[in-house]
């Protein structure tokens, strides 16, 4: 029972290789799902299992995998922080993803180094801060986002 429980708890973690360290990240069943679904898509794409260099999300116009191309990946960047403006997210959310390049959440939080909370948590209120000076008669501006630094 605890080798199953340890493979179940393995395939759930991924590690990210960060200079010398590696960092474990635990995923989801939902992420897992996902990950799963781009390996077959890439299967299909290529007729051969991904290999450690391979990216996940590749560009599917091609013959050899490739990771997508800077501006794919900047259109979707633009589309999800368009579509978190148009869904009513804090402003002030919406600049410190924009600024950071990260999507900060109560999930993933504790997997930022400092530094990178600082940075995000110190967009995040100077944007609060201004556009309460800007819009002085909004009545409601949301609470400070539950991460700590």
């Amino acid at each position: 029972m605890a080798k199953r429980l340890a493979q179940r708890i393995g395939r759930r973690k991924r590690s990210h290789q960060v200079g010398e360290a590696e960092k474990i990240i635990p995923i989801n069943h939902e992420t897992a799902e996902i990950i799963a679904q781009q390996k077959k898509l890439f299967r299909e794409q290529f007729g051969r299992e991904p290999g450690p260099g391979d990216p996940l999300f590749f560009d599917p116009g091609v013959a050899v995998p490739q990771f997508l191309s800077d501006e794919s990946t900047d259109e979707i960047w633009k589309s999800l922080l368009q579509a978190a403006g148009d869904s009513g997210i804090d402003p002030a959310i919406v600049y410190a993803m924009n600024k950071t390049g990260r999507i900060v959440t109560e999930t993933n939080v504790h997997f930022l180094a400092d530094a990178e909370l600082q940075e995000w948590m110190t967009l995040w209120m100077s944007t609060t801060r201004r556009l309460k000076q800007e819009r002085p008669n909004r009545k409601c501006f949301p609470r400070k986002p539950r991460c700590e630094i």
